[in-house]
């Protein structure tokens, strides 16, 4: 113990007169190991959380698919009459649920709330392994049609808005004008479908219970046989379309595929994780490198001493034991300054709202025992790693062989000076290949942002709305409510113009109809042809600033009763009538067991670009009043403070219905960078990254030519007492690091050109590059590598042979 406290005291002696590069060390290995156990943390929360669910990796949803025109295969959830036909049919899964989305408004005294709500069978708790914390689940008996009024509730909600009392069971709420007896309350973290408050008998419109229609609204969930692996069941599920096109024609070209529950959760942002995951790992190797690079420089510094000690009887055990409490005492420190960094980082990164599938990852992310341990057994490991290498390169070093090398004029092994200048080499190309997915992505994101969105977003305000059923189950109670809102609105004095939308092009996910245009020839188009689909008021247009290039925009006029119009993109327009007015145009919604409804273009109006997209998108505007949704958004254009306009669409809101709640309140300028939230997201972390990366190749690249620079000094020396000039000796120098640096700059440029195709395929924002980035990065790496190596070099042209004769 006495000499282990010895070899202690003794490293802290060594790292006192080195205390420039102990910090750089210090701060590098800390910024690695704080990465990766906060990245740890992430994946943690997320691939190992059991999402309050037994054996969640078994849990699958089944989707049905479509060929989309532009977009691929893309999925949608089914229809009530295919989930029966799926329990009929297939054998892969245990047990099969299914759940529709709920705008539940909780009415209460003086206010309406909204909360999360879902429809779902009694199978879903089945199929989920699900157990109520206290109260029962409710029964097949108790599904639609009119399906009883009892309610679920989470536990949070329990907690929050019933003080956790017991006698919560048997209370009433009011549901969307509807009394729901509450008769359970389920466990702790149980949210599915994700954020869900509270969950009511499945139920669905009678149209929708026995027939397949155009629209698919249940999403269905189901838990994997035993032995059955997701793809044997998607193997089953290819056989089962065709039973399922026999079942109904709507089924045609249509396809099922299984999907694991937490890749749904995770949604698209398990690319942004993969790159963190990715970009923790290549920094802890780099200071890894360069640790032990400069661990190699410092036993080189040693050598003779360690030769003389060998010589006189140390074992080789306690040569070895001094350089792994070097490096325990280095990474233990940085790792100890990471962990408190990782435990700032965790709730600063769960401030962040980039994307809801992120949000909802980062949500239940903590710093716990587990995550704990993980940075202890990274920290032990990367430390022992470490101080392995130098102490393997010197453990077996002679007292000659020290000698007879010093002779030579070296004061190092040739196997360390070559480990050295792999590791220039190493860590130039890992900044190249970083630096060059920064542009990429940077460059990606520059051009998302000088998109002209085709609507205004300034001094406007978007809020969410649902309609509760049974209440507006109607189109026509919807059409009423509608017009008493807008009424209200327009009697706000902070209220300058409104409308309503079925989707935003900000934040909203596309809502498609298959389509049919009249062709100029008067005939239709043969195949139906996906378009964005959005059911608008008369102000919808005028409110986002969306300009009419020809006809007219929709109109007060443009009533239930009235022709059935609609107005088109300038896109869509020159797409099917190039050239030609699209004015009386028809399109015809492609729908084969029913007559097929046709409307009439009446306007063209300009492009938008939705959600962040580079291209335009073909757009249907249709009256809100001829085509209604159960759920829609508001958006308000007003004057002065924001937080006025928001109290007075509050105001006209509950003046108008009571029993309908707003949500997802924002202004139209949040929501429109929330589009480009995930490639901001991803440029900072590259950024960060390359930063870090290039702060550890400079020091690297000094160290190390500090080190070969040391290693030559007598050859360098005897040089100039042969008549070698200043230039030409610091030209030696810089050449040598040169062919160093442009040897990582090929390999990095040759794997940032490979990165950049893969992550284009994956991640948003990355364009394609051509060769000036790549250029410019790589050059400007090898520039940074000679600036490291100029203070080693300088010191060349200064050596006197004299003063390393007499050492």
């Amino acid at each position: 113990m006495q000499s282990v406290l010895l070899d202690v005291t003794t490293a802290l002696r060594f790292f006192a007169r080195r205390k420039a590069a102990l910090t750089v060390i210090v701060v590098t290995m800390a910024l690695a190991l704080a990465a990766n156990t906060t990245v740890f943390a992430v994946l943690h929360s997320f691939l190992f959380s059991n999402l309050a669910i037994p054996e969640p990796d078994r849990v699958v949803v089944v989707w049905t698919t479509k060929m989309q025109p532009g977009s691929g295969r893309v999925d949608f959830v089914d229809t009530r009459s295919n989930y029966l036909l799926l329990r009929q049919l297939t054998h892969s899964f245990s047990d099969l649920g299914q759940s529709v989305p709920m705008d539940a408004n909780w009415e209460q005294k003086e206010d309406t709330r909204r909360l999360q709500g879902a429809r779902v069978t009694a199978s879903f708790f089945d199929v989920l392994r699900t157990r109520p914390l206290m109260g029962r689940l409710f029964g097949e008996q108790e599904e639609g049609p009119n399906a009883a009024p009892v309610v679920l509730i989470s536990q949070a909600l329990w907690r929050n808005s019933f003080a956790g009392a017991a006698d919560a069971i048997g209370q009433s709420i009011r549901l969307n004008g509807v009394p729901h007896t509450i008769i359970g309350v389920l466990p702790a973290g149980f949210d599915q479908p994700t954020d869900t408050d509270v969950w009511v008998p499945f139920d669905l419109p009678k149209e929708m219970w026995t027939k397949v229609t155009g629209a698919r609204q249940c999403a269905t969930y189901a838990r994997l046989a035993p032995g059955v692996t997701v793809e044997a069941a998607d193997r089953e599920l290819a056989n089962f379309a065709s039973h399922a096109t026999a079942a109904s024609p709507e089924n045609k070209d249509w396809g099922w595929r299984a999907q694991p529950l937490k890749q749904v959760l995770l949604s698209g942002s398990d690319n942004v994780v993969l790159l963190v995951q990715g970009g923790a790992a290549v920094l802890l190797l780099l200071a890894i490198c360069n640790l032990t690079s400069l661990l190699m420089a410092w036993a080189a510094e040693r050598q003779r001493e360690t030769a003389v000690r060998l010589a006189l009887g140390a074992s080789t055990w306690r040569i070895v034991r001094q350089f792994l409490i070097q490096s325990i005492i280095l990474v233990g420190t940085g790792g100890a300054i990471g962990i408190g960094i990782t435990w700032f980082a965790i709730p600063a990164l769960q401030r962040l709202d980039p994307d809801p599938g992120l949000a909802a990852l980062l949500r239940n992310v903590r710093f716990d025992p587990t995550t704990a341990s993980f940075a202890f057994i990274l920290i032990v490991v990367t430390g022992v790693l470490v101080g392995l290498i130098p102490a393997r390169q010197t453990r077996a070093a002679s007292l000659n062989e020290t000698l007879r090398s010093e002779t030579r004029g070296g004061s190092a092994s040739g196997k360390s000076i070559r480990w050295q200048q792999a590791m220039v080499v190493f860590q130039a190309a890992i900044s190249v290949l970083i630096l060059a997915c920064t542009a990429v992505a940077g460059l990606g994101l520059a051009k998302l942002n000088r998109i002209k969105l085709g609507y205004e977003t300034r001094d406007r305000v978007a809020l969410r709305i649902g309609f509760p059923e049974p209440a507006m189950a109607s189109h026509e109670k919807r059409v009423q409510f509608v017009d008493a809102f807008e009424q209200k609105l327009a009697q706000e004095p902070s209220i300058v113009s409104y409308g309503l939308t079925s989707t935003l092009p900000a934040g909203d996910g596309g809502w498609g109809a298959s389509l049919q245009p009249q062709l100029a020839t008067g005939e239709w188009l043969p195949d139906p042809v996906v378009f964005h689909y959005r059911r608008v008021s008369p102000g919808y247009l005028r409110t986002m600033g969306i300009p009419v290039i020809d006809g007219r925009g929709l109109e007060e006029r443009d009533r239930p009763d009235t022709l059935a119009v609609a107005v088109v993109s300038q896109a869509l327009a020159q797409k099917y009538w190039p050239g030609q007015s699209a004015i009386g145009r028809k399109l015809r919604r492609a729908n084969t067991t029913q007559a097929a409804p046709i409307v009439e273009i009446v306007g063209v109006v300009g492009n938008v670009h939705e959600s962040g997209q580079v291209k335009t998108t073909e757009t249907v505007y249709v009256p809100f009043s001829q085509h209604s949704l159960r759920r829609a958004s508001a958006v308000v254009q007003g004057r002065g403070s924001m937080t006025d306009v928001v109290a007075a669409t509050r105001r006209a809101l509950r003046a108008a219905g009571p029993e309908v709640a707003a949500f997802n309140v924002a202004t139209l300028q949040t929501l429109s960078r929330q589009t480009t939230a995930l490639p901001r997201l991803q440029v900072v972390l590259l950024t960060v990254f390359a930063l870090i990366a290039v702060g550890i190749t400079a020091f690297g690249t000094y160290g190390v030519m500090s080190q070969l620079f040391a290693a030559r000094k007598r050859e360098l020396s005897i040089r100039g007492a042969l008549g070698a000039t200043a230039p030409s000796l610091l030209r030696l120098v810089l050449w040598q690091n040169a062919r160093l640096g442009i040897a990582g700059t090929v390999l990095g440029s040759v794997g940032a050109w490979m990165a950049s195709r893969w992550l284009q395929s994956r991640l948003t924002s990355f364009e394609p590059s051509g060769i000036l980035e790549f250029a410019g990065v790589a050059l400007g790496v090898l520039l940074l590598t000679q600036l490291a190596s100029l203070v080693p070099a300088l010191r060349a042209t200064r050596l006197d042979v004299r003063v390393l004769v007499s050492s």
